[in-house]
């Protein structure tokens, strides 16, 4: 007999996976959050790049282009680096740097990608929200329309957010798929699994808000440090919920089998 797949299996599941690994995935995100700050102290100074922006500058605007540049390959190259441990602790007990490295540049290409159509994405879709509130800015009441703006950033918040980490998990095992057919799975599953995506997204901001709390305790590189490697633990959580809930539909999908009996993730 099948068991019905809910969030609490896929959550309880991915809990137990991540508090089996936690020493070992906290080492991990520790020693990436410490590399790419030094990369980022010793590459761009935020303070310098603000006062050539107050002195206007010419060489404000390419130096702030230089450190967003920096930050998105830092970005990619470390949630590639995640997705592939997390593929490596589903099939492997240990860290196996062999299989970690082996899934590297593919999760590169397929970061790329993703990065790449939204980026072509995301103007177009800000352009046309920026009309739609200009035009209801001439029709209904300012508070209205503050209201809505809010409503819809919150639910694009969560919507883009449910597509990115459910690629992620998506591209995390090996296939002979594309990237443009990944990428379509991806969207469809998460308008199809709502009901998984929306209360771990929820979840996701929340602790995403309480973490930023205890950043704004005080501005130091230490604790700067310990807040990344705080958020790169929430990343690898919500990462590894979404990959085990698409292993978990396929298994349910093709082998009919109840999801606690899934040979191929190691809990």
């Amino acid at each position: 007999m099948q068991t019905e797949l809910s969030f609490s299996i896929v959550f309880t599941q991915t809990v137990n996976f991540i508090r089996n690994r936690f020493w070992s995935i906290a080492l991990i995100s520790l020693l990436l959050n410490i590399v790419s700050s030094l990369i980022l102290k010793n590459s761009v100074d935020p303070v310098i790049i603000t006062q050539l922006f107050q002195a206007k500058s010419p060489s404000a605007f390419p130096l702030f282009l230089k450190m967003l540049l920096i930050k998105l390959v830092l970005f990619i190259i470390i949630d590639s680096i995640l997705i592939a441990v997390i593929y490596n602790y589903s099939v492997n007990n240990y860290l196996n740097l062999n299989t970690v490295l082996s899934r590297m540049l593919p999760n590169v290409l397929n970061m790329i990608g993703f990065e790449l159509i939204f980026l072509i994405i995301l103007p177009i879709i800000f352009l046309f929200a920026g009309l739609i509130f200009m035009i209801l800015g001439l029709i209904v009441p300012k508070a209205l329309v503050v209201f809505l703006f809010a409503v819809v950033a919150i639910v694009f918040a969560i919507f883009f957010n449910a597509i990115y980490y459910n690629f992620c998990g998506l591209i995390a095992q090996p296939t002979t798929k594309t990237f443009f057919e990944k990428f379509a799975e991806c969207n469809r599953s998460i308008l199809t699994h709502w009901r998984f995506a929306l209360p771990m997204m929820l979840i996701y901001f929340l602790v995403v808000f309480a973490i930023s709390l205890f950043n704004t305790l005080d501005n130091n590189i230490f604790l700067s440090v310990i807040y990344s490697t705080l958020l790169t633990i929430l990343n690898i959580f919500t990462i590894c919920f979404f990959y085990r809930l698409n292993m978990l539909l396929t298994s349910n999908k093709s082998t009919l089998e109840p999801p606690e009996q899934n040979n191929s993730l190691i809990i």
